[in-house]
């Protein structure tokens, strides 16, 4: 990679981990977060409800991905992307320093509701914008390679999230983390904002946008021409991205609190466990990438969909505690690398479905309708299985839920081609 498509991709997965950092925060807290917002109830209804606001705030996503994808398409992915951090890590910051409910009633869950649908506004202009400006400095024969060095970059996101807050929970006394310890992650996502905004506010304008722009190529309405031209291929992007939104969030998000609650896993024991997983797909993600490069991101997706659609039932009831805390460990490690392999290239077939002027658009879209409807849904369905059915039978129905998401997946994958990457130079490219 030349210099300055490894300055694009610095500022790309940077970006990116940090406002990850902040979003699963969340997702790791639930349990406290649940006790600390809520009225005082049933503990599993409490963290369902705070479940249920995680999944609320992705339904502005969308909207976030209409607002920051014009700007990008139009304007340059740089504002938008500059613009997205800071509206992901000043209301992170907020919900670290909002006082509880037995202080101000009602009026601390609405503000946590309000700091959430603005953290979900902010993250649906990231993916999309990151994927596109990075693969937009990518050459064609390193295109799987910088796909998943982004989705690694979530991971890594993830990863120091989970790390900090394993830290504490092994300083303070379980007492205390519960208390207040689990705030100081979140107040750190100011000084996410000031590193995130530093990087992003100097790294250069996307190429393939500038020459859009040279040529008067540029759309004055991204979103008319998605729905026009390209609707059949945000179908295609959506059925690629939903399994892995929904393995994701599933593994890497709701995972830890279940260990927590159900497993009766000390904080520290689940954080280390989540630690472990994210680092093995990580690993697995950056591997998936190189092996996309060499043998094609096609056949790296199919290998990947193809083993969670047999393994995906047999790990998730592994991974429930009704066979021993071994079993448990040993499928949640399995089904974390089989994820990392299947998302190292998921992200350069669905970025290379869109022109240079639909570019942030198109891939937004697909990410942003793929996420809520199913991947942020994920900790909330499967939380309330649980309360339903039991772990057993309800980890057992959610992996079947997975099966049926890669096949539907395989099916979109079948249609996949190499256009993507033959044209990065800024040339026309086909729509349906």
């Amino acid at each position: 990679m030349n210099k300055l498509t490894r300055k694009a991709l610095i500022a790309g997965i940077i970006g990116n981990a940090l406002e990850w950092y902040d979003f699963a925060l969340y997702g790791h807290f639930s349990l406290f977060i649940g006790k600390t917002f809520f009225p005082k109830e049933e503990e599993g209804l409490a963290v369902l409800s705070a479940l249920a606001v995680f999944s609320v705030s992705f339904f502005m996503r969308p909207i976030g991905a209409l607002i920051f994808s014009a700007i990008g398409d139009r304007f340059g992915r740089k504002k938008a992307l500059s613009l997205s951090i800071m509206g992901m890590a000043l209301p992170t910051a907020a919900i670290g320093l909002l006082p509880p409910f037995e202080n101000i009633g009602m009026t601390a869950t609405i503000l946590l509701v309000i700091l959430r649908l603005l953290q979900g506004l902010a993250l649906g202009g990231e993916m999309g914008g990151a994927v596109t400006y990075v693969l937009e400095h990518t050459p064609e024969r390193r295109i799987g390679l910088a796909s998943s060095l982004i989705q690694a970059s979530t991971c890594l996101g993830l990863l120091t999230g989970t790390l900090i807050s394993s830290g504490l929970s092994f300083i303070l006394s379980e007492a205390d983390f519960a208390l207040w310890g689990w705030r100081i992650p979140f107040v750190l996502g100011l000084a996410a904002a000031w590193l995130g905004l530093k990087i992003r506010h100097k790294m250069p304008e996307s190429l393939l946008y500038e020459i859009a722009k040279t040529e008067n190529r540029l759309i004055h309405n991204p979103i008319g021409a998605i729905i026009k031209r390209y609707k059949g291929r945000v179908l295609i992007g959506v059925a690629v991205l939903t399994p892995m939104t929904c393995g994701f969030f599933f593994a890497f998000v709701y995972f830890n609190s279940f260990m927590i609650s159900s497993l009766h896993f000390e904080a520290t024991r689940a954080l280390l466990t989540t630690t472990l997983g994210l680092s093995l797909s990580l690993a697995m993600t950056l591997m998936g990438g190189i092996l996309a490069d060499r043998f094609g991101y096609k056949s790296v997706l199919v290998a990947g969909a193809g083993c969670l659609l047999v393994l995906s039932y047999p790990l998730t009831l592994g991974m429930s505690g009704f066979f021993g805390d071994a079993i448990t460990l040993v499928a949640f490690l399995t089904f974390s690398v089989l994820l990392g392999l299947y998302t190292s290239a998921a992200f350069a077939a669905v970025t290379g479905l869109f022109g240079t002027e639909v570019r942030y658009t198109g891939v937004s879209v697909a990410v942003n309708l793929a996420s809520p409807i199913f991947g942020s849904t994920a900790p909330l369905l499967i939380a309330f299985l649980l309360q339903k059915f039991g772990a057993d039978h309800a980890f057992g129905l959610f992996g079947s839920y997975l099966s049926v998401l890669f096949i539907l997946a395989l099916i979109a994958i079948r249609s996949l081609d190499h256009r993507a990457f033959h044209q990065w130079g800024g040339g026309k490219e086909a729509a349906d």
